[in-house]
């Protein structure tokens, strides 16, 4: 039957393992790393050392003893040098300290294994368990490192100066200490003790450890929380500064919007009004009727689509994301473009969209505005005729995966002046644009998290890429 001090070495030994479980986790997913490594290595050399102090006690001849004695030696100095690197990284002192531990504790895991540490052929006294008595080369070794882990204990002591919550730990850990110490001084007097104190009173340092790193974890996560709260409210502060942003921009476009009207309204107007004039005469020839009532359908074309890009222009846009056919959406667009166009016969479409999924997240209707403006002007610019090629590709963009569609037109293209104004809202070079086409393709497509591109070289036609993500960012706020 077990002795009850075995037992009791045993149980120790168990939460010693399940305390060195809990840590080497934390140290997987925790926010210090190596501070939890060294705390999990620290308690799974204390089950070892638990399990080999308890057979010493069970053990009932010279040969069992000396087993027990080398499997507890061995995890034994282990400890005392996870207990110095935890203790000094907890401090944040210089590494020099634990790393000579480590190095002592190699050399004295060797020496143990060379039977350097024990002579069997000179059994301890005062007892009546057969336990080999500590050689003096055991004795050498083992002072540098009970030194070493009392310079540990001094930094603990210094730090606990300036930070209270290290004062409990440092108490804690100096009955750890002690206890080592008492088992220690008992071996090299012969006694018969075999690190009982040591085994148990490693507890006090655990507890020491678990309270102040579950402290120290329970802040960031406080502090982490905190900040949270404040991301939210700056995010909401954001978003209102946005829209009052964009308020104040179109606004400030409504000088330039006024300017567009009183050009491209009183135009068309006036020519309507001329006309009308002239129907109202009852000595027109048929022809002739027939080419005002043309002129008059061209001019109410004219005032609709200015009318439209005015309102697209103007109103907020706000996406309905939804699961979207690129490709599909695509070929829709530049069908409905190409429907419109008088001189589509001049123009040779080239579809190449069969090779990528272009399946992603966005408002079908926001998007089919945007890529139908993109074809119609694409189309424009070849009033002698050309080609326009429409490609798409799968491409990441920081990261993200993204769907790029390109529009090549074959026009004459454009020349620095130009390409560098082509963005502004109500900037065109054609006598029937409103200059807000591209304008409102950019809102769009920044609407949905993408981007447009734009390529254009006189003499050799313009390309627009228009990319989007696979799948539409949140930007909302974490909820509460």
């Amino acid at each position: 039957m077990m002795r009850p001090v075995s037992a009791s070495l045993v149980a120790m030994a168990g939460a010693y393992a399940v305390a060195a479980a809990y840590w080497a986790v934390m140290s997987v997913v925790g926010r210090a790393p190596r501070e939890h490594r060294a705390l999990a290595l620290y308690c799974l050399s204390l089950a070892v050392f638990s399990v080999a102090t308890a057979c010493t006690w069970e053990a009932r001849d010279p040969a069992a003893a000396a087993t027990a004695q080398l499997l507890q030696i061995i995890p034994f100095m282990a400890a005392m040098a996870f207990f110095t690197e935890h203790a000094l990284r907890i401090v944040a002192a210089p590494p020099r300290g634990y790393r000579i531990q480590r190095g002592l504790a190699i050399l004295g895991g060797c020496a143990a294994a060379a039977g350097l540490f024990f002579d069997p052929a000179h059994p301890d006294v005062g007892g009546a368990r057969p336990l080999a008595s500590l050689t003096p080369a055991g004795l050498l070794l083992l002072a540098p490192m009970a030194a070493l882990c009392l310079h540990a204990l001094s930094h603990l002591y210094r730090a606990a100066r300036r930070d209270r919550e290290l004062v409990a730990p440092a108490l804690l850990c100096t009955l750890t200490f002690a206890g080592g110490m008492l088992d220690l001084i008992n071996r090299g007097l012969g006694l018969n003790t075999s690190y009982v104190f040591g085994a148990h009173g490693a507890a006090f340092s655990l507890i020491g450890f678990t309270y102040l790193a579950v402290g120290r974890i329970t802040r960031v996560d406080a502090a982490l929380a905190e900040q949270k709260e404040l991301l939210a409210a700056s995010y909401h502060q954001m978003r209102s500064t946005q829209e009052e942003l964009v308020k104040k921009e179109q606004l400030a476009a409504v000088g330039e919007l006024s300017a567009v009207i009183a050009h491209e309204v009183r135009n068309p107007l006036a020519i309507i009004k001329n006309a009308m004039g002239g129907l109202r005469k009852g000595t027109l020839e048929p022809e002739d009727a027939e080419t005002l009532l043309s002129i008059l359908d061209e001019e109410t074309d004219r005032l609709n689509r200015l009318v439209d890009d005015l309102l697209a222009y103007a109103r907020p846009i706000a996406a309905h994301p939804g699961p979207v056919d690129l490709r599909a959406l695509v070929a829709r667009a530049v069908e409905l473009a190409a429907g419109g166009h008088p001189d589509i016969e001049r123009v040779e479409v080239e579809l190449d969209l069969s090779d990528v999924d272009g399946a992603v997240e966005g408002d079908e209707a926001l998007l089919r505005h945007a890529l139908i403006n993109i074809v119609d002007n694409a189309l424009q610019a070849m009033p002698d005729g050309g080609t326009l090629t429409v490609t798409m590709a799968a491409v990441a963009i920081d990261d993200r995966p993204h769907v790029a569609v390109r529009f090549h037109d074959t026009g004459e293209g454009m020349d620095t002046q130009v390409r560098s104004r082509a963005r502004d809202p109500f900037f065109t070079t054609r006598q029937s644009g409103t200059g807000l086409g591209l304008a409102i393709v950019e809102r769009v497509a920044r609407a949905h998290g993408g981007t447009v591109e734009l390529e254009s070289r006189h003499g050799q036609g313009t390309t627009v890429t228009f990319s989007l993500p696979r799948e539409r960012g949140s930007l909302a706020p974490p909820q509460s």
